[in-house]
């Protein structure tokens, strides 16, 4: 999953383009698949995904299942959707296969923290992401430390950010639908 910070940066800039929805239900809806008590549940993870990190993390995130139970998007469930539209993306972008068959599942969670851990100040900063973005879901604010070299580099991550903002979420809405199943914009 991608980190807080990235979701907001996300749904800021995402919200920059789309002034018409109400910008505190897509926050709150943006960071709750992650506050949420079952986070499987709000994923709507594949119940027999597999154990090596290309199946364990491809099967996070259902979109189908999710767009199945949800309809016609209101704008927090809008903000869960960019959500989950954020982490299927990011597995499938920002990490080789070469990389996630190499590495046991506990050095990936490894290397991702320790990336999340110094990605946090800048993207805040960049994105201009404060402790009153995170007011709906407190325990989910982490202010990070200075930028390290880490897995995902400041410059890959800022252009994942551009892309997915810049998703037609309605024409991607209708491409699941027809393949019933996730599938890349």
């Amino acid at each position: 999953m991608a980190c807080a910070t990235i979701h907001l940066a996300i749904a800021k800039k995402y919200l920059n383009k789309h002034e018409e929805l109400n910008y505190e239900k897509v926050i709150a809806g943006t960071l709750y698949p992650d506050a949420a008590e079952d986070n499987d549940k709000s994923h709507y993870t594949d119940i027999n995904r597999g154990n090596d990190n290309i199946s364990h993390v491809r099967g996070k995130v259902n979109l189908y299942a999710f767009l199945n139970e949800h309809k016609y998007l209101d704008d927090f469930e809008l903000g869960w959707f960019l959500h989950l539209v954020t982490d299927y993306l990011f597995f499938e972008e920002c990490f080789t296969e070469e990389y996630l068959l190499n590495n046991s599942y506990k050095d990936f969670c490894k290397d991702l923290y320790f990336a999340y851990d110094h990605l946090n100040l800048y993207l805040s900063k960049k994105y201009d992401i404060t402790e009153n973005d995170y007011k709906n879901y407190s325990s989910e604010y982490y202010p990070g430390k200075k930028y390290q070299d880490c897995i995902l580099p400041k410059e890959m991550i800022d252009e994942f950010i551009d892309r997915v903002s810049n998703i037609d979420l309605d024409k991607y809405i209708e491409k699941i639908e027809k393949y019933q199943s996730n599938i890349k914009p």
